[in-house]
């Protein structure tokens, strides 16, 4: 175990180096994504298909959020973390969206050490959230909002950012 506490570290201390992808051929549409939801377990990742990066930067795509990127993490070649964020340039504000880690992967440093990363790209950018923050979800915003211009305090978007599309 210590062996892949090691490795989930030198990722998050990697979160710097992105692998910045323009189009996402091969993404999974968003039944997939429920269904990794619903049943992690049954999620396999091809190992084939491993980033050249631990750190991948992708557009969310039309079935998810039109504008919007996802940040993700891989482990060796599991996807430990991932999350959605968009950004208005002339608003110089951002959003960011469920963060979240997989199973086996929480609590490792992965969602700090990502908002972290997307925020050294988007320098003098105010970051908030557009949903309610659930209960058990208070502390980690509390904790990595520190210090953070807007603090991911909850904010509706701006004209410029294209709602979320009903699924």
């Amino acid at each position: 175990m210590a062996d892949g506490e090691a490795a989930i570290r030198a990722v998050a201390r990697r979160a710097d180096h992105v692998y910045w992808v323009r189009e996402w051929p091969d993404k999974p549409t968003w039944r997939d994504r429920l269904r990794r939801w619903m049943d992690p377990a049954s999620y396999h990742f091809d190992r084939t298909a491993t980033p050249p990066e631990p750190w991948v930067d992708r557009p969310a795509g039309y079935y998810e959020r039109t504008g919007w990127r996802i940040r993700a993490a891989y482990v060796r070649s599991d996807l430990a973390f991932e999350v959605e964020y968009v950004v208005c340039n002339p608003c110089k504000i951002g959003w960011v969206e469920a963060p979240y880690a997989y199973e086996g992967y929480k609590r490792c440093g992965l969602a700090s050490a990502a908002l972290r990363s997307v925020r050294s790209v988007y320098p003098g950018v105010q970051w908030h959230t557009g949903g309610g923050h659930v209960r058990e979800a208070e502390p980690f915003w509390s904790a990595v909002g520190v210090g953070v211009a807007g603090g991911y305090t909850q904010r509706g978007r701006c004209r410029h950012v294209e709602p979320r599309r009903a699924q």
